[in-house]
């Protein structure tokens, strides 16, 4: 039998002459808090995606996270979350659309445990009669070393069915797993920081504040930075430009820019709202 914790590299569709069935969408608030949520533990995290599924454009997007507040193996506690999910999702007219979780040490690669997760998700999101809806899944690894500089490594992914088996063939074959595909998205800029999000933040750091297994912020992630160093978006407005961008200005030197955490490229296109993270980064330090 195989080990259901086994990681298997994604296809892409270009490699097996297909098209994507679907086009897919993705808000950078989105990333921001799953990549944050990933950020904060040890252990694995997981959340569901909110959105909307356009049958006539054939586009998926993905416009909130919801963080599961909850560990992994309390399915009391998950119920529970679950359903004051559902309930969020209905009043801000969102469908749910998919789901995260995290790989905090190793490579954003489903294993066999989640390519199984991820088809029970696509047929039941699929349900019957209503045509086809894609169930999009994301992985996150923050703290791979194999990860390219700070930034955290989130992979989009889809399981093609495997090739329809007959009774008798299937009970010879009971190990066929779909094929994981790498899902080509597209990322939108939010305008502004939504106080949806800081306060699934604020939400994220009370729960863990304090666990075993929080992340210790202080501590060196590497030889010049810390894990908040890591996380943290760089100073905004560094050399003039709005969106931390230099502006070109003769004969002054900015000096380089300061150094971005894995957030910084998942910031909305508003400035302002770095005071707010700031306040986040504080509470941070003190969960520790």
């Amino acid at each position: 039998s195989r080990n259901p914790q086994t990681l298997v590299e994604v296809t892409s569709f270009a490699a097996i002459n297909k098209f994507q069935p679907f086009n897919v969408a993705i808000s950078s608030n989105v990333l921001l808090l799953l990549d944050f949520h990933s950020h904060l533990t040890r252990s694995e995290v997981v959340g569901y995606l909110g959105g909307r599924w356009d049958t006539n454009t054939q586009l998926l997007t993905v416009l909130r996270a919801f963080p599961c507040r909850t560990r992994l193996g309390d399915a009391e506690a998950a119920g529970a979350v679950e359903e004051e999910i559902c309930q969020s999702l209905f009043l801000r007219g969102l469908s749910l659309v998919g789901w995260y979780h995290s790989h905090p040490f190793g490579p954003a690669l489903p294993s066999l445990h989640d390519i199984d997760a991820q088809m029970d998700y696509q047929l039941k999101l699929q349900g019957s009669g209503n045509g086809f809806q894609p169930c999009l899944g994301l992985i996150c690894g923050p703290f791979y070393p194999g990860n390219p500089g700070v930034e955290s490594k989130i992979a989009p992914f889809w399981v093609m069915p495997p090739p329809e088996a007959s009774g008798g063939e299937f009970e010879q074959r009971p190990n066929d797993y779909g094929i994981p595909m790498d899902v080509e998205v597209t990322y939108i800029q939010d305008g502004f920081l939504t106080n949806d999000v800081v306060q699934e933040m604020t939400l994220l750091v009370e729960f863990y504040k304090g666990a075993p297994d929080l992340v210790k912020f202080q501590e060196l992630w590497s030889q010049d930075q810390t894990y908040l160093d890591k996380l943290k978006v760089g100073r905004a407005g560094w050399g003039g430009g709005s969106g931390g961008a230099p502006v070109p200005c003769a004969g002054i030197n900015w000096g380089p820019p300061p150094p971005q955490g894995s957030l910084a490229s998942r910031t909305p296109k508003d400035q302002s709202f770095t005071h707010i993270l700031e306040q986040i980064f504080g509470l941070l330090k003190l969960s520790g």
